[in-house]
């Protein structure tokens, strides 16, 4: 019994047939047959129940399965952990939210390929809710984002906390004391779009003193929410540590306000069930260079 047999047994449970592992495994249906037919040599039992069309597992077959799944990651395990990075290959699907783009996300894919050169990355960047749908859909295998609650399929790894406050340009004047949701009534307000952990931020802000919901402009731009900021269009929620120069030159100006400005966390989020551990080395290595702040 070797590795190479399991791999077949599993891939021929998953599709129901010898022909189409055959395909998925890159191997002729003889080459298949054989491996199957050796395993079931070495253990003495009957795998398969080959007497209709779609091949389905025997008891005994469903007993190895567990088995099968636990030695396969095992080996991946030690594969990933003990041997060398270099022999990690594979594509890895990455979505990100835009404040990690545009923070530490360089230092992220470069400390990837350093550590796993032959691995390739797809990276998309998007807001919080498609980000959410990809993944669910399987169509990400990480996500770096804002939030709250994922669902109970999801594994999930802090990437440290943001400081978000409210912004505005030298141009707006406000009272001197503390800014609440209903001195925002004669300003616009400026968001990131609807589909974003953001706009469900500020809707929250405005509304934590009972005041009256009003119109919100949006933007999928968190750098062009800034700039219309600055240039007094609107006030904004902005993360604090990105922009630390505008702030300290004045061409933003950071209101204290009555709530205070939230302070987001965010996180490596991955299915619990992966079969891959790629998913959970990525999540490590987004831990270890995050910018954000762990409190």
């Amino acid at each position: 019994m070797n590795i190479k047999q399991l791999e077949t047994f599993l891939e021929i449970a998953r599709c129901g047939s010898f022909t189409a592992a055959a395909d998925r495994l890159n191997a002729t249906t003889s080459t298949i047959s054989a491996r199957i037919q050796e395993l079931e040599q070495d253990l003495g039992v009957t795998l398969f129940d080959r007497s209709q069309r779609r091949i389905r597992l025997t008891a005994k077959g469903r007993e190895l399965q567990i088995y099968a799944e636990r030695a396969i990651t095992a080996c991946a395990e030690i594969r990933t952990r003990v041997g060398s990075g270099d022999a990690l290959t594979g594509l890895v699907r990455l979505g990100v939210a835009e404040l990690v783009a545009v923070t530490w996300l360089p230092d992220f894919v470069e400390l990837i390929h350093r550590s796993y050169p032959r691995l390739t990355l797809e990276l998309q960047v998007s807001l919080t809710a498609d980000l959410q749908n990809l993944l669910s859909n399987g169509e990400l295998d990480v996500a770096l984002m804002p939030g709250t609650r994922f669902e109970a399929h999801f594994a999930t790894r802090s990437l440290g906390h943001v400081r978000f406050a409210w912004m505005a340009g030298r141009a707006l004047e406000f009272p001197d004391r503390r800014i609440e949701p209903a001195d925002f009534r004669s300003v616009r307000i400026l968001s990131l779009g609807k589909n974003s952990f953001h706009h469900r931020t500020v809707e929250h802000w405005l509304s934590e003193r009972g005041d009256e919901p009003r119109a919100v402009d949006l933007c999928n731009s968190m750098g062009a929410v800034a700039s219309l900021t600055q240039a007094s269009v609107g006030v904004s929620l902005l993360p604090v540590q990105c922009y630390q120069a505008e702030i300290a030159s004045g061409a933003l100006r950071v209101l204290e306000t009555c709530p205070e400005g939230p302070v987001v966390e965010f996180f490596s989020v991955f299915a619990a069930d992966s079969k891959s551990l790629l998913p959970a080395l990525i999540a490590e290595i987004a831990e270890k260079v995050s910018k954000f702040e762990f409190i």
